[in-house]
């Protein structure tokens, strides 16, 4: 297997985690995509990897965003893991996320399961204005360039991990 494909395959083990453990209808590719960033910073923070694989995102006006997060959810959607669909929002549409099968976890530690597990528990309920102001608050969003790219080891030092509270 080549170094590309074993790379999206890494991400598409966390995007389907993530997406079966999401309430149906609170995951957005926004949301997915914050996710990510946070659990890919808590653990980078403490074991020096990023679980996705993922060494960058680029800022984006709705937060960090990663093009081989969208790319894994359209191969896991190939693979009938999971289905995209509209769903209209606020003044907007959005394409919601959902998991057609049990993700498969055996590429993924305890400890990633419980991060991903936090970060899905903290970010999935939020509302687009929440989220919003959470990307406001972000000094690495801050002092990004919009387009730039976002560097999960700079983001682990200086941004904090989101709670339920």
């Amino acid at each position: 297997m080549d170094r590309v494909a074993f790379d999206i395959e890494r991400v598409a083990v966390a995007v389907h985690y993530v997406i079966a453990k999401a309430e149906p209808g609170k995951l957005g590719h926004v949301k997915l995509n914050k996710i990510l960033w946070y659990a890919d910073l808590e653990h980078f923070r403490r074991h020096g990897a990023s679980i996705t694989g993922l060494t960058q995102y680029s800022r984006a006006p709705q937060g960090p965003l990663a093009a081989d997060i969208s790319r894994a959810v359209g191969w896991l959607g190939r693979e009938g893991c999971v289905t995209e669909r509209s769903v209209e929002g606020e003044n907007l549409f959005r394409r919601e996320m959902l998991s057609l099968q049990e993700p498969d976890t055996a590429a993924l530690t305890d400890r990633q399961r419980d991060i991903l597990e936090r970060m899905t528990t903290a970010i999935a309920p939020l509302s687009a204005h929440q989220l919003l102001l959470m990307t406001q608050k972000d000094v690495l969003w801050q002092e990004t360039e919009p387009g730039e790219p976002m560097l999960v080891s700079t983001g682990s030092v200086i941004t904090r991990s989101p709670t339920t509270a």
